[in-house]
């Protein structure tokens, strides 16, 4: 791809601002996106990745500019912007068949019936729903509306594809096995995705980059692996699981770099230490080893497992460090499933592990 051409920035937003009212909830939004790209928009709720998707879409007003391929959107009706919207909760017409709802679209847009008829069954082909045609959406189950609904979208061949959580509404499985179908009809249809969710296994199982939003503003646009081990800001770094943040003043010595927590607790840091004395970082708790026994890591400190959790493949714990609690999960491994909520352990990690976070402590 081009560096700073089209392709590098096929989708663009540019100091897009959405307000209801008085109340702020996009502000001065800048993203850039590839084509063929399927980017995930992750955060909490409320943080106003719906209201962005929408806005792309052409239902809500923006200030900004929007462009796509190169032209600008955001001034265009929705129906002229190249883009098509899959809904959380599917919006398909009950009183018309699996067909029809494909089609719905294309007549809209005068295609001539033939091709509708060509269109409409290679689609339902490629979500796999051969067979389905003159159902019904009340004779659908969740995963096959939902199916239902990204052909209708896709029948359209859209430049931009927006998918609005649509999965929230599936259980567990399902969600997993959507989430494949989703990739494969992506790259199959050549589209550009833009996907939103607050389901972090989601976005980091799917996305190609994500673009980590609180508060109305994108915190971190990066790949998953960037996302979670070079976390920007102390909210991605709580997002994605490192909730585990230590931040005081620095000491250096001849040994090297130590944050002293308490009297029995000096942390050693990653070194060289560059910049200020006022220092963050958080411990990927996933990345620590717990113990009976001491265990040979920069870091080793005496606690109590206050808590173990079954998840299946992983156990989630929190281990109390004389008042410092440090949670995170651990492989169910058979050595692992041999503690026990309330023991006396040990847990070590090394400073190379530590993620240093920009900010001074508050």
């Amino acid at each position: 791809m081009t560096h700073g051409g089209i392709e590098e920035r096929f989708l663009d937003l540019v100091d897009v601002s959405i307000a209801f009212g008085k109340s702020a909830i996009v502000k001065h939004l800048n993203l850039a996106i590839r084509r063929g790209e399927f980017v995930s928009i992750l955060g909490p709720s409320g943080c106003g990745k719906t209201t962005l998707l929408r806005s792309i879409a052409g239902f809500i007003r923006c200030d900004g500019q929007i462009r796509l391929a190169g032209g600008r959107i955001d001034t265009l009706p929705s129906n002229r912007r190249g883009a098509a919207m899959v809904f959380q909760n599917y919006a398909l017409f009950p009183h018309l068949s699996v067909f029809d709802n494909v089609g719905f679209g294309l007549r809209h847009h005068k295609v001539p019936k033939p091709e509708i008829e060509t269109r409409v069954r290679e689609v339902l082909a490629t979500v796999q729903l051969q067979g389905f045609e003159q159902r019904y959406p009340r004779e659908l189950s969740g995963g096959q509306q939902q199916r239902v609904a990204l052909a209708r979208a896709v029948v359209l061949n859209p430049k931009l594809l927006l998918l609005d959580e649509p999965l929230s509404n599936l259980d567990a499985k399902l969600r997993k096995d959507l989430r494949k179908d989703f990739l494969r009809i992506h790259e199959a249809a050549g589209i550009t995705s833009l996907f939103v969710t607050h389901d972090l296994e989601e976005a980091f199982s799917i996305s190609d980059r994500i673009a980590v939003m609180n508060h109305g503003r994108i915190e971190q646009f990066g790949t998953p692996a960037e996302i979670f081990n070079r976390p920007q800001t102390g909210f991605v770094a709580d997002f994605v699981g490192h909730s585990n943040i230590l931040a005081g003043k620095a000491h250096r010595d001849e040994g090297g770099a130590y944050l002293a927590l308490s009297p029995k607790m000096s942390v050693r840091l990653p070194t060289p230490l560059e910049g200020p004395d006022d220092v963050r970082f958080a411990i990927p708790g996933h990345l620590l080893e717990i113990s009976s026994a001491p265990v040979a890591r920069d870091n080793c400190f005496p606690g109590r497992l206050r808590k173990l959790s079954y998840l299946g493949p992983a156990l989630s714990y929190v281990i109390d460090f004389d008042g410092l609690e440090i949670s995170g999960e651990i492989p169910a491994s058979r050595e692992n499933m041999k503690l026990a909520a309330g023991e006396s352990v040990y847990a070590g990690w090394n400073a190379s592990d530590m993620i240093a976070l920009p900010g001074a402590p508050s």
